[in-house]
C-alpha cells in the first residue's frame, strides 16, 4: 500500500499564501507516512495541468493505496456553474472555459474512487463567488478566497457541464470531504504569524491539529469541530465542514467503536449537549461525559464523568454532572476544565426508549433480555401494541418484525449469531424509529421565523409533474423522486437539513454534502434566499423483503444556526435508503457518521428550530405480497 497525494495550489487573483498552503500540507502529509507527495502549482496549475495530473494520479493508483487530493485557490460560484479557478481562467474563449467544473472533479474522483476506498478530498477555497464581503475583512489582512465573475465566456462551461452531468447517478461513496466553508460562504487567507506570509485560514488551522502532537485515534469529525473552533478564535465567519464518512481516522478506513456519540460544549460554565432534543434527550435522562486523556487538566486513560440532563433551555440539554467523590477531574475541578479533543457524551438512560417484544424461548430469551437491559434506548415490553419490533425465533432462525408483521430485513439470521447482532440491528432500528418521530416543537425551542417549505415528488415517467406532497396518507413507489424547496422570508440567517428515514428504517442525512445545514440568506438578500435540494430518489434496498406497504419519512427541519446533525445517520452506508441525483462538487459524499461533534457555541445562543415531515407509505414497483398468516409460512 502507498500513501499518495495531490497538493493543487492555483495562486491568482491577489491571493498570496497558496504556494505556503501547498507547503505547509506537503509536511503535514510527510510526517503522517504519505511517500508519493506530488504537486500542481504555478504554470502547472492550468486547467490542463489539473486535468492531467488528476488523470496520472487516477492511473498510477492502485487497490489499497491512500489518497488525498487538496486544493488551495479561489473557487467560484455563478448561478449554477461551480469550478475552481485554474491559473489560466482568463484564457477562457467561447468555445474553451479554462475553470475546472464542479463535475470534472466529481468525475475524477468517482474514478478515483473505483480505484481505492480510502480517499480524501481537502477544498481550501470559496464556493461562493458572489458571497457578501464583511467590511472587518477589507482591512487588507484578510483576503477572500473566491472569484468575483470575471469577464470570461461562461456558455462553454455550461454545455460542458451539461455533457459531464449524470442525472439519476448515485453519489460517489466512501469520500472524505473536507472543506473549508459552507457552499455558498466564503474562506480566507490571512497573515496568521508575525513575520510569516499569507496562508489559507482553513490549511493552517487543519494542519496544526493533524500535527505530531495529536492525540491518535481522533475522527475526521473530532478534528473539523476544532478546526472550527480555531477559526473562530480569529474572529473568522467561516464554516469548515466535513462530509462522508468522517467518523473515520484520518487518512485510513479505520473507525472508532460505533456508540451514538454525542456533542459536548461549554457554555457559562455549563456542560451543553446542543440540540439536545433531536438527539432524543429529555429532563432527566442520564448520560455519561467522555474525557479523553492526555489533557492538561486529566492524564492518561479516558476519564468518564456521569450527569444528568437537569433543564431543556430551548433545544439544548444542560447537564448536570455528578461525579464519584474520587473522580478526577474534581466536581470543583468541573467548573473550570476546559473540553480536551475528543470530548463526548453517551446517552445512558433516556426517557424515550424503544419497545422490543421477544417471542422467543429461554434460554434465548434470557440472553436478549439482558442485552437489551444495557441499551439506553431499548426496553423489553410483553404487550404486543407497545412494541416497535418484535424478535420471533422459531425452527432455528431469527427474525425481526415490524408492526405490520414485515421482517424488517431479509435474510433471517440463525439463533446462534445473537444476541450481538440482534442487537446492533434494534439499535439501529430505534435510532431510525426515533427519528422518524420526531415533532414540530413547542416552547422556547420552537423557531419564530417567517418561511415556507414545499415538499414535492414525482414519478420516474417521462412528463412525470412535480406534485406537493401532503403531511400524510401519500404513497410514494420504487424510483419515484422527490425535492424540498425553501425560502426565507425573516430578517435574519436561517439554515435548513433534509433527514429521510427509508423503508429499510435506516435514517440518511439527505442534506449530506453539508451536515451543518444549508444556508439561507435573510429575505431580501439578492443571493440564496430560496434554496432546492437536488432530486432524491427512493429505491427499495436489497436486503429489505418487497412487501410492503412500508413508512417512509421526510423531515425539513430549519434551525436558527449551522449545527451538524451528520449524528442522526445510519452506519451503513452501502445499504442506504435515498440516493441524490445530479452530483456536485458539495455532493462527493455518500452516508454520514459524525462519530463526535465537539462545537464552539456563542454564550446565550441556544438553538431554536421547526420541523416539517411527510410520513408516506413506500411500495414496491411490483404489486406488494402481503405477509402469510400460515404459522408454517408461504407455500410454493
Amino acid at each position: 500500500m502507498t500513501l499518495r497525494a495531490l497538493l493543487i495550489g492555483a495562486q491568482t487573483y491577489g491571493l498570496s499564501g497558496v504556494h505556503a498552503d501547498v507547503a505547509l500540507m506537503a509536511d503535514v502529509l510527510g510526517t503522517r507516512g504519505f511517500t508519493d507527495l506530488r504537486t500542481c502549482t504555478e504554470g502547472d496549475a492550468t486547467y490542463g495541468g489539473i486535468t492531467e495530473a488528476m488523470s496520472r494520479l487516477r492511473t498510477e493508483t492502485r487497490p489499497g493505496d491512500g489518497v488525498v487530493v487538496y486544493y488551495s485557490g479561489h473557487g467560484a460560484l455563478l448561478g449554477d456553474l461551480q469550478y475552481l479557478v485554474p491559473v489560466d481562467l482568463d484564457d477562457t474563449t467561447p468555445t474553451d472555459f479554462r475553470g475546472y467544473l464542479a463535475e470534472e472533479l466529481t468525475a475524477a474522483v468517482r474514478e478515483l474512487r473505483q480505484r481505492t476506498p480510502n480517499l480524501t478530498v481537502i477544498l481550501d477555497c470559496c464556493h461562493s463567488g458572489g458571497a457578501v464581503r464583511e467590511v472587518a475583512y477589507q482591512s487588507g489582512r484578510w483576503v477572500l478566497k473566491s472569484v468575483e465573475s470575471r469577464a470570461v465566456a461562461q456558455d462553454a462551461g455550461r454545455a460542458r457541464a451539461a455533457v459531464l452531468a449524470r442525472p439519476g447517478d448515485p453519489l460517489v461513496p466512501g469520500v472524505v470531504r473536507l472543506t473549508a466553508s459552507q457552499q455558498h460562504d466564503s474562506a480566507y487567507e490571512a497573515v496568521l504569524r508575525p513575520g510569516k506570509g499569507r496562508q489559507g485560514v482553513f490549511t493552517a488551522a487543519l494542519a496544526e491539529l493533524l500535527g505530531p502532537n495529536t492525540r491518535p485515534g481522533v475522527p475526521w469529525s473530532v478534528l473539523i469541530a476544532r478546526v472550527r473552533d480555531r477559526i473562530k478564535q480569529q474572529q473568522v465567519r467561516q464554516w469548515p465542514d466535513a462530509g462522508g464518512p468522517s467518523g473515520r481516522l484520518p487518512f485510513s478506513l479505520d473507525e472508532p467503536d460505533g456508540l451514538e456519540r454525542l456533542p459536548l460544549v461549554r457554555r457559562n460554565g455549563r456542560f451543553v449537549v446542543p440540540g439536545g432534543a433531536v438527539f432524543g434527550l429529555g429532563a432527566a435522562d442520564r448520560v455519561s461525559m467522555v474525557f479523553p486523556g492526555g489533557s492538561a487538566t486529566h492524564r492518561g486513560a479516558e476519564t468518564s464523568i456521569p450527569a444528568t440532563v437537569d433543564e431543556m433551555k430551548a433545544g439544548d440539554a444542560l447537564l448536570r454532572p455528578t461525579p464519584p467523590a474520587d473522580a478526577r477531574p474534581s466536581a470543583d475541578d468541573l467548573h473550570t476544565v476546559e473540553l480536551p479533543l475528543g470530548a463526548y457524551a453517551l446517552a445512558v438512560r433516556v426517557h424515550d426508549r424503544r419497545h422490543v417484544l421477544i417471542e422467543a424461548d429461554a434460554p434465548f430469551a434470557d440472553a436478549l433480555r439482558k442485552e437489551i437491559a444495557r441499551c439506553p434506548r431499548l426496553a423489553v415490553t410483553e404487550d404486543a401494541q407497545d412494541a416497535f419490533a418484535t424478535v420471533r425465533a422459531q425452527n432455528g432462525t431469527c427474525e425481526v418484525l415490524n408492526p405490520d408483521g414485515l421482517p424488517f430485513r431479509a435474510p433471517s439470521v440463525t439463533a446462534q449469531a445473537v444476541p450481538s447482532q440482534l442487537i446492533a440491528l434494534l439499535e439501529e432500528l430505534a435510532r431510525g424509529e426515533r427519528v422518524r418521530l420526531l415533532r414540530d416543537p413547542e416552547g422556547p425551542s420552537r423557531l419564530a421565523a417567517d418561511l415556507d417549505v414545499r415538499i414535492e415528488a414525482r414519478h420516474p415517467a417521462p412528463g412525470g409533474d412535480w406534485r406537493e406532497l401532503s403531511t400524510a396518507g401519500e404513497q410514494l413507489y420504487d424510483g419515484d423522486h422527490y425535492r424540498v424547496t425553501v425560502t426565507n422570508h425573516s430578517g435574519v440567517p436561517l439554515y435548513f437539513w433534509v433527514i429521510g428515514v427509508g423503508l429499510s428504517g435506516r435514517t440518511a442525512l439527505v442534506t449530506n454534502d453539508q451536515p451543518s445545514g444549508y444556508r439561507l440568506e435573510p429575505y431580501g438578500d439578492e443571493h440564496y434566499g430560496t434554496r432546492t435540494t437536488p432530486a432524491v430518489t427512493i429505491y427499495w434496498p436489497s436486503d429489505v423483503p418487497e412487501q410492503g406497504p412500508r413508512p417512509e419519512t421526510i423531515h425539513v427541519l430549519v434551525g436558527d444556526r449551522a449545527m451538524d446533525l451528520g449524528g442522526l445517520a445510519s452506519r451503513e452506508a452501502c445499504k442506504r435508503s435515498v440516493r441524490t441525483a445530479g452530483p456536485t462538487v458539495q455532493a462527493l459524499l455518500q452516508e454520514v457518521w459524525e462519530g463526535t461533534r465537539d462545537q464552539m457555541l456563542d454564550v446565550g445562543q441556544e438553538f431554536r428550530y421547526r420541523l416539517w415531515t411527510v410520513h408516506a407509505d413506500a411500495l414496491p414497483s411490483t404489486e406488494p405480497e402481503l405477509p402469510s398468516t400460515d404459522p408454517e409460512g408461504p407455500r410454493a
